[in-house]
């Protein structure tokens, strides 16, 4: 089976963006799925929502969110789909794993990926 540019970037950027979330969640679940609500099911309030936006910023290169965008994304899924959606568009770039480490071990957790 071949893999098509959009399943490429959605297959690296996918366990990145659940991880980061899971991982900074205020209601740690066994598990963070695409489905999981930022805010009623994981517990996220402003502060939380700005620490995953500043850190997928600076891991993809992504661009500020205005408010409305902001106010959008209700799901994990939603910012998966935002992160797919601009690095499909070259607006992003996806991360080395080095760069996936040295962000992980701002929360301690570095280690060797599976």
């Amino acid at each position: 089976m071949t893999h098509t540019p959009a399943a490429s970037a959605t297959e690296a950027v996918a366990p990145v963006v659940l991880g980061m979330t899971r991982l900074i969640a205020p209601r740690k679940l066994p598990e963070v799925t695409a489905d999981h609500r930022l805010v009623g099911d994981l517990g996220f309030h402003s502060l939380v929502l700005a620490e995953l936006g500043y850190n997928l910023e600076d891991l993809y290169g992504l661009r500020s969110l205005t408010p409305e965008e902001a106010m959008r994304l209700e799901r994990v899924g939603d910012v998966v789909g935002f992160v797919v959606t601009e690095v499909e568009a070259g607006r992003a770039a996806l991360p080395t794993d080095d760069e996936v480490e040295l962000l992980l071990a701002r929360y301690d957790i570095g280690g060797p990926t599976a």
